[in-house]
């Protein structure tokens, strides 16, 4: 394709569109052009790049080979382009406007409610729209330039997003109110491989955080997998199982239900949450401050977490200074790096409202 041929941003966003939808209409609505309109500027396309991107057929619209292989460049051309536009109007607005925002099912139970309530009064200017989904589906949407940043576990791969660390959120085991754990605060992570075990499915996070705790998944495999959290919780109640949840969702239970809380001996496991942005947007800076704002309203709100501790080579990949030594961030670093897992948490453990202080915690992943 000669330079004077370089596609349009017009042909690029469609054909990038219409790949995500795999249907003519979908993608014409989400663009808010006609179908024939949208038709046009793939077909346009395609006689720029001398051949087929998409193969129509009466039901959807099927990505040829070609399209795959230059799909990936029309998308981070599009979110570049949109990038600039969105650096153009937030030019001495930061945290303000339309911020899409996606969030885990394990989290928005407890936190969406913190987040909706305080940040009105935080951020005035900004009009958050939460969007509650896996954490697979939340990569994929960040990274189709449909969500703008995610709340989320980022003892994960995140593919490409960059990752700024708020909190660590402390994980303790349901249990039901007559097993012989109720109460523990020493039970060790080894001690799961004998229980009944209870677990989401494939598509949620805690349920990977979990069987890296219990080491033993093939040999030993869970008596249930649910889809929501609240329905493991409910087949604990039934004496089913046991299972394992973020400390933050006990709120979510009556003190009638029969359950019971038993806490892991120390080094405590954790899941570290953070907030999840493409490397190429322009408002890092903004959701940096995001993130301190977010830590502080579940702080204010008596979440249970414990401070990220960072080694000195992960703070160092953020650009600052050192060599060696372990820095702290409670979303206050402002920096961005790139999640994955086999993070580990540092000493300096907080006691939240109606818990015990304790020491190190570590990363079950």
């Amino acid at each position: 394709m000669p330079p004077s041929a370089l596609p349009s941003f017009s042909q690029l966003r469609a054909f990038v569109a219409l790949c995500d939808h795999q249907h003519f209409g979908e993608a014409a609505a989400t663009l808010g052009v006609s179908q024939p309109s949208l038709s046009q500027a793939i077909t346009a396309l395609e006689k720029r790049v001398g051949g087929e991107l998409v193969e129509r057929t009466t039901r959807r619209v099927l990505v040829t080979p070609l399209g795959e292989t230059l799909l990936p460049y029309a998308r981070e051309a599009v979110l570049a382009a949109e990038s600039f536009n969105e650096a153009v109007s937030n030019q001495g607005a930061a945290l303000s406007g339309t911020m899409r925002l996606g969030i885990i099912p394990t989290l928005a139970p407890y936190l969406a409610p913190i987040i909706l309530d305080g940040l009105p009064a935080e951020l005035p200017r900004l009009l958050p729209e939460l969007r509650e989904m896996v954490t697979g589906d939340l990569l994929d949407m960040l990274n189709q330039g449909r969500l703008d940043a995610a709340v989320l576990a980022i003892d994960v791969d995140l593919h490409r997003a960059a990752a700024i660390p708020m909190y660590n959120e402390p994980l303790v085991a349901l249990v039901p109110r007559t097993h012989p754990w109720a109460g523990r605060t020493d039970v060790n992570t080894a001690e799961l491989d004998g229980q009944e075990l209870l677990l989401l499915d494939e598509d949620n996070c805690l349920r990977d955080q979990t069987l890296a705790l219990c080491q033993r998944y093939s040999t030993h495999p869970p008596v249930a997998v649910a889809t929501t959290l609240s329905t493991v919780l409910r087949m604990v109640a039934h004496g089913v199982g046991i299972t394992v949840i973020p400390e933050g969702a006990l709120r979510l239970l009556s003190p009638d239900e029969p359950y019971a809380v038993a806490r892991f001996t120390a080094p405590t496991p954790v899941r570290t949450i953070g907030l999840a942005h493409r490397t190429s947007s322009s408002r890092s800076s903004d959701f940096s401050d995001l993130a301190v704002v977010l830590t502080r309203l579940a702080e204010a709100a008596g979440l249970p977490m414990e401070p990220v501790v960072q080694t000195e080579s992960e703070a160092g990949s953020n650009g600052q200074a050192g060599s060696g030594r372990q820095t702290r961030s409670n979303g206050q670093a402002g920096s961005s790096r790139q999640a994955g897992p086999g993070r580990q948490s540092g000493p300096g453990r907080q006691s939240g409202p109606g818990r015990r202080a304790g020491s190190a915690a570590s990363s079950p992943s």
